[in-house]
Order: structure tokens, then sequence, then C-alpha cells
């Protein structure tokens, strides 16, 4: 197993887990292959024994690594979506690979919404929009409401994969918005043009516009994307998704 010191940090464990995830999606491990021993491991990661041991308890919660009596630790078959919190840090690169992810999916289920929505389920979207609108007023943390209408949308898309996906994600989805809103907190520009994209999805699907929909959510997540993605490549970053670009048609 190939590995790199992660020095100190907050979260050493999760570090650690993610590190070795990391190493074993790589292929330096592949599946049904022993891992090193925990003296082994917390020398390549320059960690103590103890947290080796936590870190390999979040790899066996999330399936990765399976432990058989008598013989060790063992890399289970990667044969699912796997992804912890740990993976979703506060970085502008880690909420741009997540919103890229969101523009692959929340567009499409924007469009087939605005097409498949019945009246409740309209309704619902309706309800979370002002719930969420309302917290803002009061200065209160709305990244669950933000989450919800999203999730709203996906399930009157009628397509059980875009609402699988997307709650099978909500955890590192709200973390991603709430670090999101935490870098807006006190900007009443970005809060009004966030808000209007929401007006402005939830207008599209309830006039049944499917192109408009999918257009609107489109914005929603760009003007997210071009504003976090600003600071990396003015310093040389990679460029921006073709899609999300201002003078994008």
């Amino acid at each position: 197993m190939l590995l790199s010191s992660i020095g100190s940090r907050p979260n050493l464990a999760a570090d650690a887990a993610a590190a070795m995830a990391g190493s074993i999606r790589k292929g330096h491990l592949q599946p049904g292959a022993r891992l090193p021993s925990e003296t082994e491991l917390a020398r390549q990661l320059g960690v103590s024994r103890p947290v080796v041991r936590e870190a390999i308890a979040y790899l066996k919660a999330d399936g990765i690594v399976e432990s058989r009596r008598g013989l060790g630790l063992f890399v289970n078959q990667q044969d699912s979506l796997r992804l912890r919190r740990a993976e979703i840090s506060a970085s502008e690169q880690s909420i741009l690979v997540f919103l890229e992810f969101r523009l692959g999916l929340e567009v499409e289920a924007a469009q087939l919404a605005s097409l498949r929505h019945t009246p409740e389920e309209l309704d619902r979207i309706e309800a979370i929009a002002a719930e969420m609108n309302a917290a803002d007023d009061r200065g209160e943390d709305s990244a669950s409401h933000d989450l919800a209408f999203h999730i709203a949308i996906a399930n009157a898309a009628h397509n059980p994969l875009f609402l699988s996906v997307l709650e099978f994600v909500s955890g590192p989805l709200l973390d991603s918005i709430r670090s999101m809103r935490d870098r807006d907190r006190g900007d009443h520009t970005n809060i009004a043009i966030r808000r209007a994209d929401h007006a402005a999805v939830l207008d599209r699907i309830r006039a049944k516009d499917p192109d408009g929909a999918g257009e609107a959510m489109r914005k929603h997540i760009g003007e997210s994307y071009r504003r976090y993605a600003a600071k990396m490549f003015d310093d040389g970053g990679a460029p921006a998704h073709p899609a999300l670009q201002p003078n994008c048609p």
C-alpha cells in the first residue's frame, strides 16, 4: 500500500481513512488483498496505531474493507458508489467537484420535474421555497431547506435514480451547501441572487417548461460555480466546466 504521511490535522482518523480509501481506489491494493499491519499503516501515514484503528473502523463501516477472523483485514470488491463526508471538504476545489456533479444530475431532474410533477409535489416545492426564504429573512441557517428544495425537485422528476442518488449524497451535499452559505453570510447581493435563482427554477417547473427549468437550474448551479472558481482560475487552476462559462449559449 502506497501512502504518504498526513502529518497533524484536525481529524486525523477521517483523513487517514480517506488516504487509505484513495490508495485502494487507485489500485495499490486489489480486491481480496490483505491490508498491511496496523504498525506499517501507522508508519506510512505518520500517525499512531489508535488513529489507524479508528480509520479502519471508518473503512469497515463503508464496506471498503472487511475483517476475516484470525486472518486480518482485506479489501472488499468495490462494486458500488462509496462517498464519505470526509471526502467533501470545505475547500473551493471540493465545492467545485460537487457542483459539477450536481450540474450533470439536477439540470435533467428539473426538466423532468417540470413535465411530471403532481399538484401535491408542486405544493411541496413551493412550501419549501417559502420556508427557505423566511429562514433567510430571519438570519437563520437555511441550508437544510435548500437541500430539501433540490430533493423535492428530484422527487418530482419521477425517476427513482435521481432521488436515490441525491439522498445517498445528502450528507456531503448539505455540507457543501452550508459551506457556500457560510461564505455568503452577510453578502446581501449573493443572497438575493440565490433567492432569484430558486424562484426562477420554481417558476419554470410551475409553467411546465422543461427547457426553461433546465436552463434556470443550470444558471443557479453555474452562478455558484463561477463564484467559487474565480480565485482558483485566477491562480492558474484548471478551466471551468464549458457548460458554465458566462457566454455559454
